[in-house]
């Protein structure tokens, strides 16, 4: 079930901030960047990817099916327009759902950023991090790339070998392009939480002592 709970807002601009201390403001940072975290890479998140995903792969079945009704075993205008409506009926609103989750997915970025950068103090909590989280998305979207890669390659490999229909070449082509795509974003998400992390994860060392000797 996706949550309908709005999302933690920005911080609150620096003349209206009334934490009474820096460990209340620290606090309170904590909180939200661990469930704007969770809410960056939550299950239902990478569910409803793959979701949109297949609902794709089906109209790209659909344009499949109209080119070989336009070109291939006789001439089926009927069949064919029919086959192209259906296809629009199914990719014009994933494509539409697909720029809300990505929109969702930016404004879950901005307030991370803000909030993180609210304190100088290094953020440490594991919820925060998401790293657990983050590599849950990383590998199936990785195979999920492998996936597309291999399917448009032999797509496009029976192409130019002629040894498929236009029709099979169309749909294999989509199908490939879509897994592939499909992956391609799930994999950004979690590289971008990965990247955001990574100097958290890897603090740099402070230097002690002076400096070189001559």
């Amino acid at each position: 079930m996706i949550t309908r709970r709005p999302l933690p807002p920005f911080p609150p601009p620096e003349e209206l901030r009334d934490w009474p201390d820096g460990a209340a403001r620290l606090a309170d940072r904590s909180m939200a960047l661990a469930e704007l975290s969770r809410r960056g890479l939550a299950m239902a998140r990478l569910v409803l990817l793959w979701l949109l995903g297949a609902v794709v792969v089906l109209g790209w079945a659909c344009v499949g099916l109209a080119v070989q009704s336009f070109g291939e075993g006789g001439f089926d205008p009927v069949s064919g327009l029919v086959a192209l409506f259906l296809a629009a009926v199914l990719v014009v609103p994933a494509a539409v759902a697909l720029g809300f989750w990505l929109s969702r997915g930016r404004v879950i970025r901005l307030r991370l950023e803000a909030w993180a950068d609210l304190d100088p103090v290094p953020v440490r909590e594991a919820q925060s991090l998401a790293h657990r989280r983050s590599v849950l998305w990383l590998l199936p979207s990785a195979a999920l790339c492998l996936a597309g890669a291999c399917v448009v390659g032999l797509a496009l490999a029976e192409a130019s070998a002629k040894a498929s229909r236009v029709s099979g070449t169309t749909y294999l082509t989509g199908l490939g392009a879509t897994v592939l795509l499909t992956g391609v974003l799930g994999l950004a998400q979690a590289l971008a939480q990965r990247r955001w992390t990574a100097p958290f994860r890897h603090p740099v060392p402070v230097r002690r002592g002076g400096g070189a000797h001559r």
